[in-house]
């Protein structure tokens, strides 16, 4: 049987989207999404929420290739591709900040595909601080440099401060744009790098196997996973689109 509830998280999970977006996109309780995609219960998602979720799809393509069209621009007015990436209070509550992130994820793959080199900037500066920072540092603006390969990657700021055996205040503090002192140490990107191997690493396993149907951890009803859960969801993700690349291959997914 067709697993609804896992394909319907997996779908959520690659659009970067959670259950409180799709609540607030059809207007239900964010609980009943909860009970959805739980696989202890016996009730599945309604229709609209997959409407909703294929809406979003198309909105992701729109607001890829305006992202892309700024990033040319940028590399017009400053010589570089810069990508926007997004805080909580950049977008209004109605919009789902996971879509708009994505988009400048997908943007940075396609120009490293073409050996382009880009930089982040959080969203919040404008072209004035763009132009007074453009030699400060290689990377431009490493707040959102690392804040973006942290959310690429799916960790967590607690778990970070776990494994550096450091306050979460810390490592926000790293992300805050407002705290400009305050930059990320490189432990902090030795840790994001063996947290990318590892994804990578669990992604080759999948693509060897190919399991049928490919699979996928729920949440918990607290709306969290433990590290090497999350390892394997985003390296399911990961393989099921490189199976998926000929356009011929289907992959389906079940919680485990």
């Amino acid at each position: 049987m067709f697993d609804f509830k896992c394909s319907m998280q997996a779908q959520l999970d690659n659009l970067w989207l959670k259950p409180e977006d799709l609540a607030r996109g059809i207007d239900v309780r964010v609980s009943s999404v909860r009970k959805w995609l739980d696989p202890e219960l016996d009730c599945v998602p309604v229709k609209d929420a997959f409407d909703w979720v294929y809406d979003q799809t198309e909105k992701l393509g729109n607001l890829t290739m305006h992202c892309l069209n700024e990033a040319n621009e940028s590399a017009e007015k400053f010589g570089r591709h810069i990508l926007r990436w997004y805080r909580d209070e950049d977008l209004p509550e109605t919009e789902p900040m996971g879509l708009y992130k994505l988009a400048s994820h997908l943007v940075a793959d396609q120009l490293e595909a073409k050996d382009i080199e880009c930089s982040f900037v959080y969203a919040c500066r404008d072209d004035e601080w763009i132009e007074q920072h453009l030699d400060d540092f290689p990377d431009l603006d490493p707040k959102a440099e690392f804040s973006a390969w942290a959310d690429i990657l799916g960790v967590p700021t607690s778990e970070i401060a776990m494994g550096l055996g450091i306050t979460g205040r810390s490592v926000k503090d790293w992300k805050n744009p407002k705290r400009d002192t305050m930059l990320p140490v490189d432990e902090a990107w030795d840790f994001l790098e063996d947290y990318a191997d590892a994804i990578e690493y669990r992604t080759a396993e999948l693509l060897e196997s190919k399991p049928n149907p490919m699979p996928y951890h729920p949440m918990t009803r607290l709306g969290t996973l433990l590290k090497q859960e999350r390892i394997d969801n985003l390296a399911a993700l990961a393989a099921s689109k490189q199976l998926m690349a000929d356009g011929k291959t289907v992959v389906d997914f079940a919680y485990v």
